[in-house]
């Protein structure tokens, strides 16, 4: 028979001591053993055992620290996880990666290890230099395709962290180095990243932040593997969004919004593609001395007020991105025909990059 864990504040269930873990065995809830005597953030299932992060400072009546271990009888701490900090770790999530155990959260020793620390074999050890910033932290960790994932509320600017921090909002680590995703969530005023999700893959977040891969977003982005794309405008849920997941490759959302775009939506959505504007990061800024890039056919070009774009047939439900010379994101279409006649009128004068999401890029040059 199934049994599932529930990690929650709670200290009895039907009368029976249940410290901030419990197990449903099929018809009750069950506490294992005397629990953790502090709040618990995530449950990680590992071939020898189930491991449990936190604010606990013990588990089953021992030292543990915001780590430890449930073998299917007993609590056990993890490589004697010390106390960084003078009262408690907060340990956010743990990862198992290239056979060494990961832990994340916002502690420090002031020693090198900065959010994020991993078991070496002898002792608790620094990753790379952590993370630094008066606000910094990190919230979620994940291996895909031979890399760890890492994601939280740091930048390369203050209060989120210093400019050689590894990067913004989400970066990856290969046991060695540090690699970027772009841009990342640079730029927002919250860089925080809460969630992610793999659909195959595509990776999918959500968080704080208000800008990802340098385009305006409404905290909801998409990483290809070459590139970030926001989903939806900014204010697109309101009033909040939380929760991201899959569920047979299809991406949903919950929160406390009620409101999304211009719908009356209650708390989870889910993502159909197609009717949806999105943004992806394009060009930095656009040299007016080279050749005019002709994926696209554009004219009249130069033009005045109007043009006429043809797409190739493969384009149909991408997004046409307009951008400025100084790599400003203008505005975004529906590419829903092979032919469109767009209004450039409100434009000012000057060089204009068009690239549709699914790769095809052109320039456009207004004079009057």
């Amino acid at each position: 028979m199934a049994s599932y864990m529930l990690v929650v504040i709670l200290t009895r269930i039907d009368g029976e001591p249940a410290f901030n873990v419990a197990r449903w065995d099929g018809m009750n809830w069950v506490s294992l053993g005397v629990g953790l005597d502090r709040s618990v953030t995530r449950l990680h299932g590992y071939p020898d055992g189930l491991y449990a992060v936190g604010s606990f400072t013990h588990a089953g009546g021992q030292e543990a620290n915001g780590l430890a271990r449930w073998d299917g009888e007993q609590w056990h701490s993890v490589f004697d996880l010390p106390l960084f900090d003078d009262e408690v770790n907060l340990i956010y999530d743990m990862a198992w990666y290239n056979d060494h155990i990961y832990i994340c959260g916002n502690f420090g020793d002031g020693n090198g290890i900065r959010d994020i620390a991993y078991y070496d074999g002898t002792a608790w050890a620094s990753v790379g230099g952590g993370f630094g910033g008066a606000f910094s932290l990190v919230n979620l960790m994940e291996e895909h395709n031979g890399l760890l994932y890492v994601a939280g509320a740091f930048a390369q600017s203050q209060p989120y962290g210093p400019s050689d921090n590894p990067g913004c909002g989400i970066v990856t680590w290969d046991g060695t180095n540090w690699g970027q995703l772009g841009e990342g969530t640079c730029g927002s005023v919250n860089p925080a990243i809460y969630r992610m999700v793999w659909i195959q893959d595509t990776l999918y977040v959500t968080g704080r932040f208000d800008r990802i891969g340098g385009v305006p977003t409404g905290r909801v982005g998409r990483w290809d593997g070459t590139r970030w794309c926001s989903l939806v405008p900014p204010n697109y849920f309101y009033p909040d969004i939380g929760a991201l997941g899959a569920f047979r490759d299809t991406l949903l959302i919950g929160g406390t919004f009620w409101i999304a775009g211009t719908d009356s939506i209650e708390r989870v959505a889910k993502w159909v593609g197609g009717n949806y504007t999105s943004a992806c990061g394009g060009p930095t800024g656009i040299d007016d001395t080279g050749t005019v890039v002709r994926d696209l056919l554009i004219f009249p070009n130069p033009a005045t007020d109007h043009v006429r774009i043809e797409f190739p047939l493969s384009t149909i439900g991408e997004q046409l991105v307009l951008f400025d010379a100084t790599g400003r994101l203008v505005d975004t279409w529906r590419i829903d025909r092979s032919t469109m006649d767009l209004d450039l009128s409100h434009l000012a004068l000057g060089s204009y990059a068009v690239w549709t999401t699914a790769g095809q890029q052109a320039r456009v040059v207004l004079v009057r």
